[in-house]
């Protein structure tokens, strides 16, 4: 499955994220990219991704390292989910 064309340009975007985001939030480079990602496609759509779109989104291999990415954000403070539940992932 390709990426759309509003998904490579919400990429290309994110790839501009300040570094200095990621201390001020407490999260490795990787954990802030990956909650830009989220905040970017939510704004503009106006729901959450799936967790397909965020594999997607984020260059990654699997569902289960979104959903790692997913479960440590929540754990943070940053996101929250109800599992089994499809597009609930909410940005706080």
């Amino acid at each position: 499955m390709g990426l759309t064309q509003m998904q490579k340009d919400m990429m290309t975007n994110i790839k501009g994220i300040d570094k200095g985001i990621t201390g001020k939030l407490g999260l490795t480079p990787k954990q802030a990219k990956f909650l830009e990602v989220l905040r970017s496609f939510i704004k503009q759509n106006g729901y959450s991704p799936s967790f397909e779109e965020m594999k997607q989104l984020n260059g990654m291999k699997s569902k289960d390292n979104v959903y790692q990415y997913v479960n440590n954000l929540k754990k943070r403070g940053y996101v929250d989910f109800q599992k089994y539940m499809r597009r609930t992932v909410v940005v706080l």
